[in-house]
């Protein structure tokens, strides 16, 4: 969701995001995307659960975009734009969401320059569907009890409410926002992943009511070099809501790829319920 980042926001070439690096000159480079209605503050408590890696969380330009422009699709464009602005070569890019869906879709148009991917509720299959108007959208409890499908337990204090209802009350916002959900139900994406090689980390919320756990399914299927795996009592965004468990799942999964880069693919899902 939204909030300020407890992070340094940084500002190159019109592009706004977080940057966490680290000293070490061969360090993995990772690319966080949040998702349609995240920002900046969704990856900060993961950023304090992970060290020694080259980190950029990019704010996603979903509001800035004109309505006849915001798509997946130029999404993707947008984030090559940042990775060539900032230089970053062979990233692993980490998706939540829409995030995810924009990861895939670099992914399988860029190929050679990706390392990896993390999905953890990720659209681009199927997600549960809000519907393309907002008949209540002055309506704050009904709109709060929508927000709060996103986790397992309420999240959604009174601040982040405000920015919420900014977003839904602004026509423009509103008109971008409905016009992205559009395109990822339309953009589907299940053709496109036995073509991504690259091994992908899939890390699920048991209890995720917008992208169920037969979703997760689906991308353990279709992806050729795929693990997923299940965190309880958790819903569409794992790496807010048990941000530890998440990074624990990360670091290994990151390990793994720096130390066998050329091991067998995988094929498997796990549950954590003691991690």
């Amino acid at each position: 969701m939204f909030g300020t980042s407890d992070f340094k926001v940084h500002e190159k070439n019109g592009f706004e995001y977080l940057h966490i690096s680290t000293e070490a000159s061969n360090a993995q480079n990772l690319i966080l995307l949040h998702g349609m209605f995240g920002g900046l503050s969704n990856y900060d408590p993961l950023l304090k659960q992970i060290q020694g890696y080259n980190i950029f969380v990019p704010k996603i330009p979903i509001y800035e975009l004109g309505m006849r422009e915001i798509s997946i699709s130029r999404l993707t464009k947008w984030l090559r734009s940042f990775c060539e602005a900032l230089d970053i070569k062979n990233p692993v890019l980490l998706g939540n969401s829409m995030g995810g869906h924009l990861a895939l879709d670099y992914a399988q148009k860029y190929q050679d320059d990706i390392a990896a991917l993390v999905l953890t509720g990720s659209s681009g299959l199927l997600e549960k569907d809000f519907g393309s108007t907002f008949p209540r959208r002055k309506d704050r409890d009904f709109i709060r009890k929508q927000a709060n499908l996103t986790f397992y337990e309420d999240l959604i204090d009174d601040t982040v409410m405000d920015e919420i209802m900014t977003v839904v009350k602004s026509p423009s916002k509103l008109t971008n926002l409905l016009a992205l959900t559009r395109d990822t139900h339309s953009y589907n994406m299940e053709e496109h992943l036995p073509k991504i090689k690259q091994k992908v980390l899939l890390v699920w919320g048991r209890q995720d009511e917008i992208t169920p756990p037969k979703v997760a399914h689906m991308f353990l299927d279709k992806l050729p070099d795929a693990e997923l795996h299940w965190i309880d009592k958790c819903g569409h965004a794992p790496m807010m809501e048990h941000p530890e468990k998440f990074a624990s799942l990360l670091k290994d999964f990151l390990i793994q790829l720096e130390s066998n880069a050329n091991s067998p693919k995988s094929h498997y899902e796990k549950d954590h319920p003691h991690l």
